[in-house]
C-alpha cells in the first residue's frame, strides 16, 4: 500500500474584523485597488465592542483563519473598565501567530492622517482627528453616503502616500497617537498571493 503524502494547507484565509462602517469599506477598497486577498464581510463589522471582536476572534480561529483585528483604541481612555478590557484581549492574543490586533488612537482617522501629515501629537478625541483629516479630505464623513465611494481611498494612497503613512505609523508606535494599521498593509503586501488565503 502506498503512503499517503501529507500536504500542508498553505491556503489558510484571511479574515478582517473591525469596528464599524470606516473600517469595512475602508478595507474593501483597499483590497480592491490594491488587489489584496482577503475576506471581509459586513457581520464581521456590526458597530462592535471589545467583547463582541473578541467573540468573533474567537469563532474565526475555530475556523483556522488567520484574524486580522481592527479596532479603535480611544474608548479605553474614557473608562477604567473598557481600558482593562483592551488590555486583556492584546495580552491574550499577541503572541498567537493567527492574530494580529492593528488598534488607532484615537481612532482610524489618525492612520488615514498619516497619509498626508507627519505627526504623532495628542488628540483629544477622535472628531478632533477627524477635523483634522479634513484639512487634506474637506468632504471626510462618516456616512454610508461617503465612506461607500470608493476615490477618497484611491487618492489617499496615490502617489506613494500609503508606503509614507506605513513608515511614519511604524515610527510612532506606541506613541500618545498611534495606528497598528500599518502591519496589516505590510503583511498584506509581502505575502505571496498563496499565502493570502481566497
Amino acid at each position: 500500500m502506498r503512503k499517503q503524502k501529507h500536504t500542508q494547507n498553505v491556503r489558510q484565509v484571511i479574515h478582517i474584523v473591525g469596528e464599524g462602517l470606516t473600517e469595512l469599506f475602508y478595507f474593501s477598497h483597499i483590497k480592491k485597488l490594491l488587489g489584496y486577498r482577503y475576506s471581509i464581510s459586513p457581520r464581521l463589522f456590526e458597530n462592535n465592542s471589545i467583547e463582541k471582536i473578541e467573540k468573533k476572534i474567537i469563532e474565526l480561529l475555530k475556523a483556522d483563519v488567520f484574524v486580522i483585528c481592527v479596532f479603535d483604541a480611544d474608548v479605553s481612555r474614557r473608562s477604567a473598565a473598557e481600558n482593562k478590557k483592551l488590555t486583556t484581549l492584546k495580552r491574550c492574543y499577541e503572541k498567537n501567530k493567527n492574530v494580529l490586533l492593528c488598534d488607532s488612537l484615537q481612532s482610524i482617522e489618525y492612520w488615514f492622517l498619516l497619509h498626508y501629515e507627519d505627526t504623532c501629537r495628542h488628540f483629544n478625541d477622535s472628531a478632533a482627528t477627524e477635523q483634522a483629516l479634513k484639512r487634506y479630505i474637506p468632504t471626510y464623513d462618516k456616512s454610508h453616503k461617503f465612506m461607500e465611494k470608493e476615490k477618497w481611498v484611491k487618492d489617499m494612497i496615490a502617489d506613494g502616500k500609503l508606503e509614507k503613512a506605513c513608515k511614519l505609523a511604524e515610527k510612532y508606535d506606541g506613541s500618545d497617537s498611534y495606528s497598528g494599521i500599518y502591519k496589516a498593509i505590510k503583511m498584506l503586501s509581502f505575502l505571496p498571493a498563496h499565502e493570502l488565503g481566497r
